[in-house]
């Protein structure tokens, strides 16, 4: 029995050491396709590379000719691109503003009555003037330069560049491999839809809103429980895991602003030279008619306006 004990404890060690290392295992990722670098940065959903039609096309009932969105342009993404799943939020851009002591800038356009004015007093903390809003709610009152100003601070806090979408990228993504209107289907969700579906996709001007807001154009006939901005990703997103594209708030883009489509370049960069000051704008918001809440539409500020239908979303480069 000793011997054999014996014989057991030099052989037990040789066994251990000849098992393989213990390697330790790695959870997959929660959700293929989702990045985020820090706790508090936006969480950016892939986009893969792939060729669409950027505008649309001259018989769509819809278009506006007077934006440009007719000719088409056919447009080739070739590289993947990683876009915020969301629109920028109040926390995300108080986490920007708190790093950088960056105060508010008042002067912002809100609704009023059955239109809009400007006021000295709101800006990005209080854009409606009453409580303030909900950390998860997209950010809005903030111009392109302070979307820029973001960018910038994000891509130094994580390393990563982040920067606008350029006008290509938002409307290649807001589209989701579709080709009809908006990305959730075409004339079910128009100002002649006895029962619109944009609702279950969009915050848009709705039968919620119509009381409170009064602005007089049509409205989507359905109801989506807001009257202004709601928590980002509060209704259904498009296939590529995007929420709120075409509502909630419209969203500032990198390009300089231009009336057509023609000499623009045929591929994901921006179109944009010094000196300009109109920029792009896309995305329908809360206060946006159901013609105007489509993958093509388009628009345009000055790049120092704030308004509080109009915020941002980013893109972070792979």
């Amino acid at each position: 029995m000793k011997r054999w004990l014996l014989i057991a404890l030099l052989v037990w060690p040789a066994a251990v050491w000849a098992q393989p290392p213990v390697t330790a295992k790695v959870a997959p990722p929660a959700e293929p396709g989702l990045l985020r670098d820090c706790p508090e940065c936006p969480a950016m959903m892939v986009v893969p590379a792939g060729v669409f039609l950027l505008g649309s096309p001259p018989d769509e009932h819809e278009v506006n000719k007077d934006r440009g969105e007719v000719p088409g342009l056919a447009v080739s993404i070739s590289r993947p691109f990683a876009m915020g799943r969301y629109e920028v939020t109040v926390g995300q851009f108080r986490a920007f503003a708190d790093a950088t002591q960056r105060l508010p800038h008042g002067d912002c356009r809100v609704s009023a009555g059955s239109g809009w004015t400007r006021l000295a007093d709101r800006n990005w903390t209080n854009p409606a003037g009453e409580a303030a809003p909900a950390e998860n709610e997209p950010v809005v009152c903030v111009s392109w330069d302070d979307a820029e100003a973001y960018v910038s601070w994000l891509s130094v806090h994580t390393g990563h560049r982040y920067r606008l979408p350029s006008e290509s990228e938002w409307e290649y993504a807001a589209r989701g491999g579709t080709a009809t209107a908006r990305y959730f289907g075409d004339r079910d969700s128009d100002e002649e839809s006895i029962l619109s579906v944009a609702c279950d996709y969009a915050n848009v001007y709705d039968a919620s809103a119509v009381h409170d807001l009064r602005f007089g154009y049509p409205s989507a006939r359905c109801s989506d429980r807001h009257t202004r901005q709601s928590p980002v990703g509060s209704y259904k997103p498009n296939a590529f895991d995007l929420y709120d594209m075409i509502g909630n708030a419209r969203e500032w883009i990198q390009d300089c602003y231009t009336a057509s489509y023609v000499g623009r370049p045929a591929d994901a960069r921006p179109w944009e030279w010094g000196g300009c000051t109109l920029r792009g704008v896309r995305g329908g918001s809360w206060a946006t008619r159901p013609m105007d809440s489509r993958s093509a539409a388009r628009g345009y500020e000055n790049q120092s306006m704030r308004q509080a239908d109009l915020g941002f979303r980013v893109v972070r480069d792979l």
